[in-house]
């Protein structure tokens, strides 16, 4: 176990340094604010099966007391690997998601990628792209991938993952919440997870307000916005989800970079990273590998082809034989949440006729869960014969008695321009020692402790409704910002507390 950690961190801290080589992962790009959805035409999407209720029945050979159990991870695989690209650059397009699906790059056709579903069906790999949802996406904006080009990876079931706007801001309400609306606004997807931009404070708390539950991302040491406080001891070092023992309401995953010019070198280095999550010996814990790359860049041969040569090593490694779930994250989130909140209505064996039948109800599941697969095994008798009414499809394996159940229904999804929104400040200004700031809605607060002017000190924090002021020990300086952290705070609306104020850092005054 010792080495395994040495070799944790050397990952961990080689994808640090790398990630400071990367020009545009730690700076602002102002382009557009975000649009009007109105004036954008999205493709039309597939609401997918809208049912309530799953109603699955099989026949039981030498049935006796049948019962079942959802698996541990879907298709009951028993490890897996969620991959990330940042960014949203155009080689997202043209080289990743040719190499997965099967296309060709640089003259060259190659097969795409699959799994098992351990029925025999196959399942493509997939990936989870950060995005910063403005219209350039990144700093490069003539190297960004177009919206047509998202939605068309988004129709192969990979997943994007909230950036921010413009990697990073003051303001952390509007860098999450536009990032998600101007996706919305393109593609009709809602991001559900989040990469916080770099080492940014502030994003876990204000995602997990905002309705967010797993974020992603090379977090700092001590993490500043109480990630690592008591109770809240949720971040994984590993670069990994213990899937078993993780807590899916708080998903805090740090990455490993596997590097992003795809050369020899890197190459090498994300080989004994598969390695060291398809090897791990913690298999109670069935782990899911969790990281990412900038690259490759463009369409080099060398980063497609070690791209290729990643892929291949996984698919043909000597401890993977088709038992490795390579998912996105809004695969993995939607079906930890589609197993904890589907509530089994009825199960019902009759004897005379062989006939099992399970009904499912997925009223409980969150509006915003588009994938409500499931997998669950039989046990006591071989199953044959299965039917399933309310979902997609169905697939079953008797030698082992698999049920896959696949079920979209992107009916529920909550526009996020339709969102309660909470109290937002509009105005930040001084006069002497003195900071006069003013919400949008009324709120309520007691605690000063939530506010912070650097380099001076606050005295009193007074105001009701919608007015308020920080009386400070001295006048405040032209340098000086203003700081509200929520996880330190208390501010939240009038009469309704669930709509706590987000965290405003390093926020400009005006004098």
């Amino acid at each position: 176990m010792l080495a395994i950690n040495i070799f944790t961190k050397v990952l961990k801290y080689i994808g640090i340094l790398t990630g400071m080589t990367i020009p545009y992962c730690n700076h602002a790009v102002k382009t557009t604010d975000t649009v009007n959805p109105s004036a954008i035409v999205v493709p039309k999407i597939d609401p997918g099966n809208t049912a309530r209720y799953i109603t699955l029945e099989m026949d039981m050979n030498k049935g006796l007391h049948p019962s079942f159990y959802f698996t541990d991870l879907p298709f009951d695989k028993n490890k897996g690997l969620m991959l990330m690209k940042d960014d949203a650059l155009l080689s997202d397009y043209t080289v990743v998601f040719k190499i997965l699906s099967g296309g060709i790059v640089n003259g060259k056709r190659y097969p795409g990628f699959y799994y098992t579903d351990g029925t025999g069906k196959n399942i493509n790999y997939k990936y989870s792209f950060a995005i910063n949802a403005n219209e350039g996406h990144t700093t490069d904006t003539n190297n960004a991938a177009s919206w047509a080009q998202i939605n068309e990876i988004l129709a192969k079931g990979h997943a994007y993952m909230n950036h921010s706007m413009f990697h990073g801001g003051t303001d952390l309400f509007k860098a999450i919440k536009d990032s998600e609306k101007n996706m919305w606004a393109h593609t009709h997807y809602r991001m559900t997870e989040i990469v916080p931009p770099g080492n940014d404070e502030g994003y876990v708390e204000n995602g997990l307000q905002l309705g967010y539950h797993m974020m992603s991302s090379e977090f700092g040491e001590p993490v500043p916005d109480g990630n690592n406080s008591p109770g809240k001891q949720n971040v994984s070092w590993g670069s990994y989800i213990p899937m078993l023992t993780q807590n899916f309401n708080r998903v805090l995953i740090s990455r490993t970079n596997l590097g992003d010019q795809w050369n020899t070198a890197e190459l090498k280095t994300s080989k004994a990273y598969i390695d060291y999550i398809f090897n791990h010996p913690e298999k109670d814990k069935k782990l899911v590998g969790a990281a990412f790359s900038h690259g490759p860049f463009g369409d080099k041969k060398e980063g497609a082809d070690n791209f290729f040569g990643f892929l291949m090593y996984i698919k043909h490694h000597p401890a993977n034989h088709d038992s490795a779930w390579i998912t996105s994250s809004k695969e993995l989130m939607d079906y930890e949440n589609t197993k904890a909140k589907v509530v089994i209505s009825s199960e019902h064996y009759d004897p005379q006729t062989g006939k099992y039948k399970i009904v499912l109800d997925m009223n409980r599941v969150d509006s915003n869960v588009i994938y409500r697969n499931l997998s669950l095994k039989v046990k006591g008798g071989t199953i044959g014969n299965v039917k399933a009414d309310g979902v997609n499809e169905v697939t079953f394996n008797p030698s082992t008695g698999l049920i896959n159940l696949y079920k979209t229904d992107r009916s529920k999804v909550i526009n996020p321009f339709k969102d309660p929104l909470p109290p937002q400040i509009v105005s930040i200004t001084t006069k002497g020692n003195v900071i006069f700031f003013n919400y949008d809605k009324p709120v309520v607060q007691t605690k000063k402790q939530g506010y912070e002017i650097p380099g001076n000190k606050i005295l009193e924090l007074k105001g009701a409704g919608k007015e308020w002021q920080l009386v400070l020990q001295n006048p405040v300086g032209s340098a000086q910002t203003f700081f509200y952290r929520i996880q330190l705070g208390d501010a939240k609306q009038t009469n309704n507390p669930l709509l706590r104020v987000c965290s405003y850092i390093g926020q400009p005054i005006k004098h």
